[in-house]
């Protein structure tokens, strides 16, 4: 049970209750919610690391995914499987990233795993990994895959020290199944 109480969405800004309805009934974002004034913002972010950024869908969820395997979060995990294979991350991807295996991923994507892991633990890379990350990726992607990993570990501290309760995995369903790449939904777009 988690450690603190979710959101009342009736004792809540009409913006962050317009927030929550713009998104699946999941525990995390009930719990954000919480943090009233900040939510809908929090979701703008986000929503532009999905829908506006350089960093590909696939790359994203390797990051996330290799985050939330690095942390334990196991919250983070259940719900980014399901996003990873709609991003085209085979079952043996995800398999090898929750062994720590990164052994079966071609030179660029180990690149951008081992400086997801550089990120997580707050090091500063070394100038053979940077280099490689640098081949990998584009300067935006970088930056963006800096700030993905930052919010998804920030996330990781949040579910876990809040013993956030597991939940149906909807995760996939905050993705537009439309034409072009998946995108995350307009969550906290509205009303903003």
């Amino acid at each position: 049970m988690t450690r603190l109480p979710y959101a009342d969405p009736a004792a809540v800004s009409e913006r962050t209750a317009a927030a929550l309805r713009a998104v699946p009934p999941l525990n995390v974002f009930r719990l954000l919610a919480v943090a009233d004034q900040a939510f809908p913002a929090f979701l703008r972010l986000t929503g532009g690391l999905w829908n506006d950024a350089e960093l590909s869908p696939r790359r994203r969820e390797l990051a996330i995914l290799h985050v939330a395997q690095l942390t334990g979060a196991a919250y983070e995990w259940h719900q980014h499987v399901a996003v990873a294979r709609l991003c085209d991350i085979t079952d043996a991807e995800i398999a090898a990233i929750e062994t720590g295996d990164l052994a079966p991923f071609g030179e660029d994507d180990r690149a951008l795993l081992e400086m997801t892991a550089v990120i997580v633990r707050r090091e500063r890379a070394g100038e053979p990994l940077f280099e490689a990350t640098r081949r990998a990726l584009t300067d935006r992607e970088l930056i963006e895959l800096h700030l993905v990993v930052a919010i998804y570990a920030g996330l990781a501290g949040l579910m876990t020290n809040l013993d956030l309760d597991l939940d149906a995995q909807l995760g996939a369903e905050l993705i537009d199944a439309g034409d072009g790449p998946p995108r995350l939904g307009e969550l906290g777009q509205r009303d903003a």
